[in-house]
């Protein structure tokens, strides 16, 4: 299935500037002023779309589960190292009774959720890598066919003196 010839590209929604004036206090005289901005600053649908989510061919399908494992690998290491850093906090914490007995256990049982959190942003990137390589294993077949319609390059002879 081709893509469409025609994408609409989304209209951008003009700024709207609204200033508001009340006075909090009036015994205080003092006057507040909201200014609030509408429709800007946004991203728009194009910029936040995950990239390949069309599905419409192979590439789209290998670009989503590389943008999706790239994204889940970087979470994964950036939880794991929040945790390291929240725990070596923690550590330093003394008890109600100002003693540090028990400060690495108490600081171990609170990190155990943020570590968990990182290893399943881990298993997510290896399920987009497992998910591209099932893709590929199903649908083999029909990828072969497909590249067999693109003009295949002809070997190359050897040079042989005469």
């Amino acid at each position: 299935m081709a893509p469409p010839a025609f994408v609409p590209k989304p209209a951008k929604v003009p700024e709207k500037h609204i200033t508001k004036n009340r006075s909090m206090n009036p015994s205080l005289n003092g006057a507040l002023t909201i200014n609030i901005v509408k429709g800007g600053g946004g991203k728009t649908a194009a910029e936040e779309k995950t990239p390949g989510s069309d599905f419409l061919s192979n590439e789209d399908i290998h670009k989503f589960c590389e943008d999706g494992r790239k994204k889940a690998r970087k979470r994964a290491v950036e939880r794991a190292l929040d945790a390291e850093m929240l725990e070596g906090r923690l550590q330093n914490i003394p008890d109600v009774n100002g003693t540090m007995a028990g400060a690495r256990a108490r600081a171990r049982r609170v990190t155990r959720w943020l570590k968990r959190i990182a290893q399943a942003e881990k298993m997510i990137a290896k399920w987009y890598a497992a998910l591209y390589s099932a893709f590929e294993r199903e649908y083999e077949a029909q990828l072969m066919k497909i590249g067999k319609g693109r003009a295949q390059q002809q070997p190359q002879r050897p040079f042989h003196w005469r």
